[in-house]
This record gives C-alpha cells, sequence and structure tokens, in this order.
C-alpha cells in the first residue's frame, strides 16, 4: 500500500501512519489508552503512548475502535 493510501486512512491522534497490512485496530494495541477526562465528545475516549513518547506532548483523543492500526502497532 503507497503512502498516500496509508495517509487517507490515519486518523489524527495516531502515532504514524496507518498500516492496513497489519489486519489490527488500535484498540488492541499495548501503546493505546483510555484519556483520563471524559470525553467531549462521542468516542473520543483513546490516546496513544506513543504520542507522548516521540513528541513529548499527549495525544490527540480519538476512536481507537475504528481506526487501522500503525507500523508501531504491538500487543
Amino acid at each position: 500500500m503507497d503512502l498516500q493510501d496509508r495517509m487517507s486512512k490515519t486518523v489524527m491522534g495516531q502515532a504514524t501512519w496507518a498500516d492496513p497490512d497489519k489486519g489490527m485496530k488500535c484498540v488492541s494495541c499495548k501503546h493505546c489508552g483510555r484519556h483520563p477526562a471524559p470525553p467531549k465528545e462521542g468516542p473520543k475516549k483513546y490516546q496513544c503512548a506513543m504520542v507522548f513518547v516521540h513528541t513529548k506532548k499527549k495525544g490527540v483523543p480519538f476512536d481507537a475502535k475504528s481506526a487501522i492500526a500503525c507500523s508501531l502497532f504491538a500487543m
């Protein structure tokens, strides 16, 4: 899959581009954790810990149950 396709499947809040070849969702990743505050809108209640590792900033909450896992996916 080329980068343009991966970019189109990536949601804001993920550590890096989605990787559909993994066949997994972010919610199954060990880096995915619940956002500590109640979500303000809809299902955006998860954050990726790898965003903090790479940027030293908390990631944007997102819906990890529907997000396609990225290349940093880990069990």
